[in-house]
């Protein structure tokens, strides 16, 4: 059984490249300002991780450039892939009313969910410089106030773009909105092959009730473990940093994340599961011991 699990089962990172992690994860010296862009290559030898989920496109769309860089530093001889996150220029419905979006703030994203956006500025890079280290792409959507897009418009949205982007790659959707989980959400998802990505986060339902509808919709399992029911981000950042060790073990949490790995190990799908730091406190010792519970 335990070969099962280590051969389906990927644990990594939300992200990688955090000051904390030095003399756990990392313990190289990088030079000033090479930290960031070169410790991957690290991040790897750690027994503790076979995939990386890549936040950081979602603010930026990866150059070809950049992803070259990164896939220079994965190990070859090993099948590791990321989870890429999708720009969020594609998955913003209204832009966010702060100073940061200049003279777009408030005003509805005439760019969301447009599949040629995605597939020149996303897809295309993706393809011919990190194909073989492509993991499920993540499609994020944060908090969607009900005026701007209804449950039933969201729907047709996913459908019309997973219609007409290619299909060479692996996809999944990450909803914040509670009422977003209807059957014709997880329908569009099936008709597409697309996961739902099961989130653990501050305001939505634990995954364990994410598992109690029809959800079974692509051949991956996909999930992101980010904070604990309740709490807000700025509150996890505060209670969590410098994320060098674990601060509050989260039972039920781990309870779920083990139930999503005997699901895949089940039906021979590989699960990508995702900690992130400000779940316990280190999310690499939280793997850790995550992966002692299900004796890998």
């Amino acid at each position: 059984m335990n070969e099962l699990y280590e051969r389906y089962i990927r644990f990594g990172t939300s992200s990688w490249a955090f000051e904390g992690w030095q003399g756990n994860v990392y313990h190289m010296k990088y030079p000033p300002g090479r930290f960031k862009r070169d410790c991957l290559q690290e991040y790897w030898q750690d027994i503790r991780f076979s995939t990386v989920g890549m936040d950081l496109f979602f603010y930026n769309p990866p150059s070809g450039e950049l992803l070259h860089h990164y896939a220079r530093q994965f190990p070859q001889k090993y099948d590791f892939k990321a989870c890429c996150k999708v720009w969020q220029e594609l998955t913003i419905v209204r832009f966010p009313g702060h100073s940061s979006w200049a003279q777009r703030k408030g005003s509805l994203n005439p760019s969301f969910l447009n599949p040629d956006i995605f597939t020149q500025r996303i897809l295309e890079p993706h393809r011919h410089a990190f194909a073989e280290r492509t993991g499920p792409f993540i499609f994020e959507f944060q908090y969607v106030k009900k005026d701007d897009l209804s449950p039933q418009q969201f729907c047709e949205k996913l459908d019309s773009f997973f219609s007409a982007i290619p299909h060479e790659f692996q996809y999944s959707v990450e909803v914040r909105n509670k009422n977003f989980l209807t059957k014709d959400y997880f329908d569009v998802l099936r008709a597409h092959k697309v996961a739902h990505v099961f989130n653990q986060w501050s305001y939505m339902p634990p995954v364990r009730e994410q598992l109690k509808y029809d959800s079974d919709t692509a051949d991956f399992i996909i999930a992101r473990i980010l904070t604990p029911a309740g709490m807000s981000y700025t509150d996890s950042v505060d209670r969590f940093k410098p994320y060098d060790k674990i601060i509050e073990r989260q039972p039920a949490v781990r309870e779920d994340i083990v139930q999503l790995a005997e699901i895949a190990v089940k039906e021979r799908k590989y699960a990508y599961l995702l900690i992130n730091n400000r779940i316990e406190g280190s999310a690499p010792e939280t793997i850790k011991e995550l992966r002692k519970s299900l004796m890998l």
